[in-house]
């Protein structure tokens, strides 16, 4: 089933640029990255590796 959108109007070049926003594009970077470093992380992986390890076992 396809969608189509009839009578569609297009942005004018006005609205692209109010909606353009790329500090935010990076803060949401930068999230990403520090999930990766928080010590919980890696707490929280190696807590189920282990405790895996041991039911299987």
């Amino acid at each position: 089933m396809r969608k189509f959108l009839f009578n569609y109007k297009e942005p004018s070049s006005e609205d692209v640029r109010s909606m353009r926003d790329f500090d935010l594009v990076l803060k949401k970077i930068k999230v990403q990255r520090d999930y990766w470093n928080n010590p919980w992380f890696y707490g929280a992986i190696g807590f189920a590796s282990i405790s895996s390890l041991l039911i299987f076992i």
